[in-house]
């Protein structure tokens, strides 16, 4: 049998259909399958041993890619995500099961085992949306094969990297991550008040080191993040090489702080501990978009008691010095926890 199950959006999306993927390998071990992604989540995906093929649709024009997909021969394609394009390939494949969330007129012509979602509605998590379009394959089995698994994957380069960015900076064994810049799909406190929440929470913990983490074209962002803190032993990670270094730095931090994005959910992967802060706006709530798969997280909803939040604004309306010091206790109490 041969599957193809499409992932084709961010890096936390991406992550959080995890489990879906491993569920396909454990209702058909002997299955082909096949991923489609975004090339910045490839490195992700190729990690997985349970996948024998991941192909970048970045690197075709959509209309080879529409020609080459049906030389795949699937028996089954799902997609977790659907645009037009992804709509084009699913019918494209000539799959016997195309199975996909139903919403705009093409996904009706592209699926026929689709699924009415909603997910606007948000009454789920986006893993459990994931997971019922696995299920539509065939229930009795994924009953019988269900299991939870959302690990990511690092190689030594990865890990090697994080460990020549630990000595080179001689950090210490305590150590704070938080990823402050995101992509503008969710709510985020400023920079300033990042720049705030890091020299309290320094002050605090004298014992412990901060990495600040971003992507290198948000370099001049963190400088200025580390010129604002004006504190010894916070230090800037600005990755300009693969995605999973920053999970290696991830992975030997103690804690980790951030909003609702990608690096959260490699953290949420890691099984580090965790404190986020999300907006309760349903589209953007821990319910939909929060960790899966790791209950070592607190959430910090600045917006929970604020009905005149103007969710158009990028950063939360509510966000005040109490928001501050909730998010230092549940960092203090993470790190009780952890000692």
């Amino acid at each position: 049998m041969k599957i193809i199950i499409s992932r084709t959006d961010k890096i936390g999306d991406l992550i959080l259909s995890i489990p879906s993927f491993y569920m396909v390998r454990k209702m058909f071990p002997d299955a082909e399958i096949t991923v489609l992604v975004r090339k910045y989540n490839y490195e992700i995906v190729k990690n997985l041993p349970y996948i024998d093929r991941v192909l970048k649709i970045d690197d075709y024009r959509q209309k080879e890619l529409l020609e080459k997909i049906v030389y795949f021969k699937s028996d089954i394609f799902i997609a977790l995500y659907v645009d037009k394009f992804v709509a084009q390939l699913a019918k494209a494949s000539k799959a016997k099961k195309r199975i996909g969330p139903l919403s705009k007129l093409y996904s009706f012509f592209a699926f026929n085992k689709g699924i009415f979602q909603r997910r606007s509605k948000s009454i789920k998590h986006e893993a459990e949306y994931n997971l019922d379009l696995i299920k539509k394959i065939d229930s009795k089995l994924y009953e019988e094969n269900f299991e939870i698994n959302t690990e990511i994957i690092l190689e030594e380069k990865h890990r090697l990297a994080a460990r020549t960015f630990y000595r080179e900076n001689s950090i210490k064994k305590n150590t704070l991550i938080v990823n402050p810049f995101m992509g503008g799909s969710a709510k985020n406190i400023t920079d300033k008040q990042y720049a705030s929440l890091i020299q309290k929470f320094k002050d605090e913990h004298k014992d412990f080191d901060v990495i600040i983490t971003a992507h290198i074209t948000q370099e001049h962002r963190g400088n200025q993040l580390l010129k604002d803190i004006d504190r010894e032993g916070v230090f800037l990670y600005a990755n300009g090489g693969e995605l999973l270094n920053i999970g290696a730095i991830i992975e030997r931090g103690t804690l980790y702080f951030g909003g609702s994005t990608g690096p959260t959910h490699i953290a949420g992967s890691l099984q580090k501990p965790i404190v986020a802060i999300y907006a309760k706006k349903p589209t953007q709530s821990p319910k939909r978009w929060g960790v899966f798969g790791n209950d070592n997280v607190t959430y910090i909803i600045p917006d929970k008691d604020n009905k005149k939040e103007k969710y158009s604004h990028e950063y939360f309306d509510s966000y005040t010095e109490n928001t501050e010091r909730e998010i230092l206790d549940a960092l203090s109490e993470k790190i009780r926890k952890e000692d």
